[in-house]
């Protein structure tokens, strides 16, 4: 398969501003805030290494999900981590938004936004994707 830098590019540019926007916000006045652009940081930055290594990605999570652990299950244990940690924290932000019984606490929006940092950090350096200079 062949790479799609360009769109590699723009899903790359996304995360970081997701990211941005998640370190912006205040886990203990908007966990959910913090939660949700942590969880958009991970897909974007996903779809990236998707579009670098295959030339393409879904557009939904679940199929960005999927794929991105079907590319690093074979990789070390920091990438099967970031997998692991994607699939986590889309399951805090899915319950967040969509079970009105769950109110996430700070602690868990400062753990996603680590998740997120980590995530992106790894992918990366690993996939040679560069931080934009925005």
């Amino acid at each position: 398969m062949s790479s799609d830098p360009d769109r590699a590019a723009v899903s790359w540019q996304k995360a970081e501003a997701h990211l941005r926007e998640a370190l912006a916000q205040d886990p203990d006045a908007s966990p959910m805030a913090v939660i949700h652009a942590s969880d958009y940081a991970m897909f974007h930055a996903a779809r990236a290494v998707l579009f670098h290594a295959a030339g393409r990605a879904p557009k939904r999570h679940d199929g960005v999900i999927q794929q991105f652990g079907l590319l690093v299950r074979d990789g070390d244990d920091a990438l099967r981590a970031t997998g692991k940690a994607f699939n986590e924290v889309k399951d805090e932000r899915t319950a967040a938004d969509y079970d009105e019984t769950i109110v996430p606490s700070p602690e868990e929006a400062r753990e996603a936004l680590l998740a997120a940092g980590s995530f992106l950090a790894v992918c990366g350096v690993r996939y040679r994707l560069r931080p934009s200079s925005a």
